[in-house]
């Protein structure tokens, strides 16, 4: 064993920014889904995913210190701040922490793994792994590792490939059901419309959205079902039939794009670098506001 659990736990935090800069912190746990994801990328399927998803996230993020803006000035005593205070924090501001939460939950729960995986194989996973509380990572990694075995001796064995992408959606139901459901579980109902909403990603890269990358919770469900409730990103059933039925199959798109110069790798790499996009650079705008 090259690292404790516990020592690849610390590699993979080391990097993070603290908690309370929270757009910083988001910015970072996106690079490195993305790195790893370029690094590999015929075997890590699910960081290459989690980078958009972790990015979208960021937005939610944006929407939060955008609605705190008006707090940070000075403004005691102003009854229209007071109200937008009680407003911000009795409704909305409690899901986006609980939606940050979530992205630091998932980070915290599987890039130890990918850590270990990366520097030490699936011998490193197993040896550092705990009992029964990471089982599913080290199946999942598992079976990734046994399709990439199979791809080592021939690079068109069908059998790899199915193994790399079923272990690679096995972690992405764990993370769906065992990490971010009790995030979901605590949203309010405002909290659960507007995530849904906000659930869609576009692995194009592209200024100009193609539906064959692009995976939208309200299109695939309804908007009206959306916006009224019957559908809801918080539910376990709608959310994976969603992810199952569209995510994957617009990733699975995009991923076989990967190995040349596209706008979806394109905007992989500058994810990878860290490049800030314009929400990014109008969080930091609003950060050097409030000061």
């Amino acid at each position: 064993m090259l690292r404790t659990r516990e020592e690849w736990q610390q590699t993979a935090e080391s990097v993070l920014p603290p908690r309370e800069r929270y757009s910083d912190r988001n910015r970072m746990i996106t690079t490195r889904y993305a790195g790893w994801y370029l690094e590999n990328p015929g075997i890590l399927k699910w960081a290459g995913m989690a980078a958009f998803a972790s990015r979208q996230v960021g937005l939610a993020i944006l929407a939060a210190e955008l609605m705190t803006v008006p707090e940070r000035q000075n403004g005691d005593g102003n009854p229209l701040l007071a109200l937008h205070r009680f407003g911000t924090e009795r409704f909305m501001l409690a899901d986006f922490e609980e939606i940050r939460n979530g992205n630091n939950n998932i980070y915290r729960d599987i890039a130890w793994a990918h850590a270990a995986y990366i520097g030490g194989g699936i011998a490193e996973l197993e040896a550092c792994a705990a009992e029964r509380e990471d089982d599913l990572l080290v199946e999942g990694f598992g079976m990734i590792d046994r399709g990439r075995k199979l791809l080592r001796r021939d690079a068109n064995d069908q059998e790899g490939e199915r193994l790399i992408w079923e272990g690679n959606i096995f972690l992405l139901r764990h993370e769906q059901v065992d990490v971010l459901q009790p995030v979901f579980d605590r949203l309010s109902s405002g909290g659960r419309i507007i995530a849904s909403f906000g659930s869609e990603l576009d692995f194009s890269g592209d200024m100009l959205s193609d539906s064959r990358y692009r995976a939208s919770f309200s299109s695939f469900h309804g908007y009206l079902e959306t916006i009224a409730g019957l559908k809801s990103v918080a539910s376990p059933s709608d959310r994976w039939q969603w992810v199952e039925q569209c995510v994957i199959p617009s990733w699975k798109a995009a991923d076989r794009h990967m190995d040349r110069q596209w706008p979806g790798r394109n905007e992989m790499q500058k994810i990878a670098a860290g490049q800030q996009d314009i929400a990014q650079r109008l969080s930091a705008f609003l950060s050097a506001f409030g000061k």
